[in-house]
């Protein structure tokens, strides 16, 4: 296992794998306010190409899970979402666009409601380009959900948005909170974070600049894409009130191998975020956790705080979820003072 010592400890058996049902399970999530029993999951049911390289297509569908303990899952049914074709059906891409399922899903709870936020991605054929909504359900739990508008959806410079990170609400009564949007630079085309301000989580948000950006950064594992994970809660590491400890998901730059571009890998590295200004204030100069059974992928997807740790959930090449304890007195030596 390479990971920062006496941070992180591998738990050894994995929490949740793909199994005789799915080709590829992944993203694992559940609600962070309320109780970690049940939570949700994306499965792949269908995947052309290879994850390694540019091109492949997903075609994804969401399932619930029981956890039976913070290191146990089972999935159980498919998620449904009442008018989900309809609001599908009505973006305006989807006429010409083939809608590959929901992705990426992300629980929010407040005032008794849940908040579901997933990816809907709109493939071109064409052109194998991808326009993305941010997708928005809501309901009294996550049997009962109803979609709403998309939150987010592609702009004339960018593809559009996925993989949400919530941010605790500024003092003026918003939430700047991140998701992966993309960026062109120099030809080249780079997975991004990006702020998104929220004055009320069921609604249209507002996108602002580009919070981090790979080229900008001097550290080889996160020189090619960026995705956010979950922000921590302060209960768990303590910076003030202002900022949090974030997990950033990033992967070392895209490399050609005879004669096709092959991704480089995805590892789980920190940040911290200032979610009052949002803007990011640091990233760590490598990763917290790059699992050695990963050909190519350790993503994080979801944290849960227990009595005396805490626990990351990252999958790994799409196949199995692991999940990772962390100590929080060694992760928060890791992190710089404020400047």
């Amino acid at each position: 296992m390479s990971v920062i010592a006496g941070a992180v400890d591998c738990v050894s058996e994995p929490v949740l794998t793909s199994g005789d049902r799915f080709e590829h399970v992944m993203a694992l999530h559940f609600d962070p306010q309320g109780s970690a029993s049940r939570g949700v999951v994306r499965a792949i049911v269908d995947r052309d190409g290879r994850v390694d390289e540019p091109g492949f297509v997903d075609r994804s569908r969401l399932y619930t899970v029981a956890m039976d303990s913070p290191y146990d899952a089972r999935i159980e049914g498919a998620i449904e979402i009442d008018g989900a074709q309809s609001v599908v059906a009505g973006l305006p891409e989807a006429e010409d666009r083939t809608f590959l399922g929901f992705e990426d899903p992300n629980l929010w709870r407040e005032d008794g409601t849940v908040h579901l936020y997933c990816t809907i991605p709109l493939l071109d054929r064409s052109s194998d380009t991808l326009s993305m909504y941010l997708g928005h359900a809501e309901g009294p739990d996550i049997d009962t959900l109803s979609m709403t508008a998309p939150t987010l959806g592609p702009e004339p410079d960018h593809a559009g948005a996925k993989e949400l990170a919530v941010a605790p609400l500024t003092r003026a009564g918003v939430r700047h909170n991140l998701v992966e949007s993309s960026d062109r630079r120099d030809g080249r085309t780079y997975s991004v974070l990006r702020t998104a301000t929220a004055t009320d989580l069921g609604t249209p948000w507002r996108y602002g600049g580009v919070a981090l950006h790979p080229d900008d950064l001097p550290h080889d594992w996160c020189a090619g894409h960026l995705s956010t994970g979950p922000l921590l809660p302060r209960s768990f590491v303590d910076l003030g009130p202002d900022r949090r400890v974030g997990l950033l998901n990033g992967r070392s730059a895209t490399e050609r191998v005879a004669g096709r571009d092959r991704f480089g890998t995805f590892a789980v590295g920190m940040m911290v975020y200032n979610t009052e200004t949002g803007t990011v204030e640091w990233v760590s100069d490598r990763p917290l956790i790059d699992d050695p059974a990963a050909r190519t992928i350790t993503f994080a997807s979801a944290f849960r705080e227990l009595e005396d740790t805490g626990v990351i959930y990252a999958h790994v090449d799409d196949d199995s979820i692991r999940a990772y304890r962390v100590d929080p007195d060694a992760l928060a030596a890791l992190v710089p003072p404020a400047a």
